[in-house]
């Protein structure tokens, strides 16, 4: 059962145990320590599980604002933002059609959790399974609200300003998290062995946050060969669901009515060449691909997203491939995402700014 530990490398409490244990949902543990009546970890857990589902929440409050900045200055008129707005939150509402307030959700997401932690506390293990499956079906819902939210913003800039403007777009908002977080990965910096281990570990929590899996829980595909770990997501919670639709609630691809959101129609670096990559799932080819290419001059992570297709109705994993040595990444990734493999590695090398930080830490709050 997973039990949380103290790590110096990200200077907070994580899950403990190995790259097979971080692969089970933290919500799976939550219920696996209710049953063996292991009071103590299952309200940690539980205190947790919210701790994940906050960075998605604090990203998308960020990512809400960056987009609606984008779009004012490129052109747009506060009056057509305000219709925007009206737009999302119309087809974004709650199942039962009420409205979409996502403060109200993540209180009560908070409140649901100190329930949790009260039956734990009083040893009522019906109880708390029943609050815990409340606790991540509001999470779900809300945090399929935000990426909905944040792709229909997309898909205003891909419809207004054309795809041309959707690598700008991302460069734009990404920049400052690239900058403060990602020379953690620079060889020069650190030995990679240490990344590695920060990189992994914060992939498996970023995506147990996500809720990716058929049942939205949180559970990951994962591989492990000689020179590369493989994560796999099916779905991803947020571009995966968007290309496939969304099972639980019954509605389909954000491409198709109601929402006819756009999905790239042309090919770009920014998509692998690859028409049908959504607007969405761009983000993390320019983020952990390109970024870094440029930077270090490897991928810190390398992306294969689902791919949408009208009428394809076939189950899409996206696959996320980290390389114990970033240096043997294929070239045929680098391609892919419009670059040449270099002949020399780290910042120092490929012409771009060193930035020492100390040592490496991830604050989980920001």
């Amino acid at each position: 059962m997973a039990k949380l530990t103290f790590s110096e490398s990200l200077n907070r409490k994580v899950r403990a145990g190995g790259w097979s244990d971080q692969k089970v949902s933290t919500f799976s543990e939550v219920h696996r320590a209710i049953d063996e009546r292991q009071w103590s970890d299952a309200a940690d857990l539980a205190r947790y599980f919210v701790e994940e589902a906050e960075v998605c929440w604090k990203l998308y409050r960020q990512w809400t604002g960056a987009l609606e900045s984008y779009l004012l200055d490129h052109g747009v008129s506060n009056e057509d933002l305000d219709s925007l707005r009206s737009h999302l939150a119309d087809v974004t509402r709650l199942p039962d059609g009420s409205a979409f307030v996502p403060e109200v959700e993540w209180e009560s997401l908070h409140g649901l959790t100190a329930q949790v932690v009260q039956a734990c506390e009083k040893a009522d293990g019906e109880s708390a399974h029943h609050l815990m499956d409340q606790a991540r079906e509001t999470w779900r819902r809300t945090h399929d609200r935000d990426v909905d939210r944040i792709y229909g913003y997309t898909s205003e800039v891909s419809t207004r300003l054309g795809e041309d403007a959707i690598l700008d777009m991302w460069q734009t908002i990404l920049g400052p998290w690239f900058e403060s977080r990602y020379q953690m990965f620079d060889i020069d910096t650190f030995k990679w062995d240490e990344s590695l281990d920060v990189l992994m570990y914060v992939t498996f929590e970023a995506m147990r946050g996500h809720l990716v899996g058929p049942e939205r829980t949180g559970d990951i595909g994962f591989e492990e060969f000689d020179d590369r770990y493989v994560l796999s997501f099916d779905p991803c919670g947020s571009g995966g669901r968007t290309v496939q639709g969304d099972e639980i609630e019954g509605t389909g691809p954000r491409m198709e009515a109601p929402y006819n959101w756009k999905v790239s129609e042309e090919p770009h670096d920014w998509n692998h060449f690859t028409p049908g990559v959504c607007l969405y799932c761009a983000h993390c080819i320019v983020l952990t691909e390109q970024m870094p290419m440029d930077r270090f001059g490897y991928p810190v992570r390398v992306i294969d997203p689902p791919v949408y297709t009208e009428g394809n109705v076939e189950r899409q994993q996206c696959r996320w491939t980290m390389y114990k040595d970033p240096t043997l990444v294929p070239e045929e990734v680098y391609e892919r995402a419009g670059r040449t493999k270099p002949k020399s590695f780290g910042s120092a090398a490929n012409g771009g700014e060193q930035v020492f930080i100390g040592t490496i830490q991830v604050p989980v709050k920001e």
